[in-house]
């Protein structure tokens, strides 16, 4: 209609006026260096609004440990003793708090759709969404903990068990806790980088800015209601749709491009060059245990499925139906941390004290 399109034209004018601005700041910004931006927003927090972020997330609770799969796992563990490479997916990381997509109470299941790389490059008004509802989700997605799996992982790596670790997470947990041999296939959420001059810098700082400048909109708009509805990608469930006046700022190297974070969004690709090592992984290993992963995106399946072609074995722990299922040697439906518990207790492997207050 003839009032829905005037609409959007001056919703459209109003973003780019908003725009337009922003690219003024970015530019003032780097004039005056981004770091007394970070000291200025650092001093400001606390009289800022309280963002809520109580948040529980409950992993699936899965069956008890198998003892025959067990077994047959421990055996190709022993048998390709360092040559056994571990894939590992949200079902790790759900033990720290981390929500994944596919479970009874993952995103999923609450209606929730994943903002494409797309979307996020292209459409501004959905782009100003996803920095919004981070400002709600980022401090609990940062402030998580690696759990048992995570240390187990690490130990069985540094005992000379398994040969390294692809993971499709992009929260870090694996590195915190010394893996090594270590591929983050879908990037890594600590980090943004501009999507015109390459530019990175650390996710804490340029969150921080983005309090900075929208510390009105955030009055206005947040509750103070502790129930909030973390998402799997790390921002959280908004109510409010309006984001006329939110500032999302642009690089200070260059002034003009838009900063992403360094993960690959749904529609995104992943760099050739992590693509042609993580084949390169799979395809020397001798066996293959997957983690907390149904498999179903095209990236990690086509590994499993490139280890089975050849012949190698392909075991996996997880909840529920994966795409890789009729390839599987071997599958434990148990919790991730449990299964490395009895894993690590009968390889007599002690896992670090940090890992105490894992969920397993």
């Amino acid at each position: 209609t003839k009032s829905s399109l005037g609409q959007n034209r001056v919703s459209n004018a109003s973003d780019r006026r908003v725009d337009d601005d922003v690219r003024r700041r970015g530019r003032e910004s780097h004039r005056r260096g981004f770091g007394s931006v970070v000291r200025r927003a650092s001093r400001a927090l606390a009289s800022k609004v309280d963002i809520p972020s109580k948040h529980v997330f409950v992993p699936p609770e899965g069956n008890r440990v198998n003892e025959r799969d067990l077994w047959r796992i421990l055996d190709m563990i022993t048998v390709n003793k360092g040559n056994t490479l571990v894939i590992t997916g949200a079902g790790v990381s759900t033990e720290s708090g981390i929500p994944d997509y596919r479970s009874p109470e993952g995103s999923y299941s609450k209606g929730h759709k994943p903002l494409t790389h797309q979307e996020f490059v292209r459409k501004v008004h959905l782009r100003k969404r996803y920095w919004a509802r981070s400002l709600l989700g980022w401090k609990y997605f940062d402030s998580v903990s690696p759990c048992y799996s995570h240390y187990a992982l690490a130990e069985l790596e540094r005992s000379g068990y398994i040969s390294g670790i692809i993971t499709q997470n992009v929260d870090r947990l694996h590195k915190r806790v010394g893996s090594s041999n270590l591929i983050e296939l879908h990037g890594h959420n600590d980090e943004v980088k501009c999507l015109n001059c390459g530019y990175t810098r650390p996710r804490r700082e340029y969150q921080l800015l983005l309090e900075d400048v929208n510390s009105d909109w955030m009055e206005r708009h947040f509750s103070t209601s502790d129930n909030v509805d973390i998402r799997a990608d790390g921002d959280a469930h908004l109510e409010n749709d309006d984001f006329v006046g939110f500032e999302v700022p642009n690089c200070e190297e260059c002034g003009t491009g838009v900063m992403m974070p360094r993960v690959v969004f749904f529609g995104g690709s992943i760099p050739q060059e992590v693509k042609d090592r993580a084949m390169e992984m799979v395809v020397k290993s001798d066996g293959i245990l997957v983690f907390g992963s149904s498999c179903q995106v095209a990236s990690v399946y086509r590994l499993g499925k490139a280890a089975a072609d050849k012949g190698t074995k392909v075991a996996m722990v997880n909840i529920g139906p994966t795409r890789l299922d009729p390839l599987l040697d071997i599958k434990l439906e148990a919790r991730c941390g449990r299964a490395l518990k009895e894993i690590c207790r009968n390889l007599e492997i002690s896992v670090a004290e940090g890992s105490n207050k894992a969920h397993a």
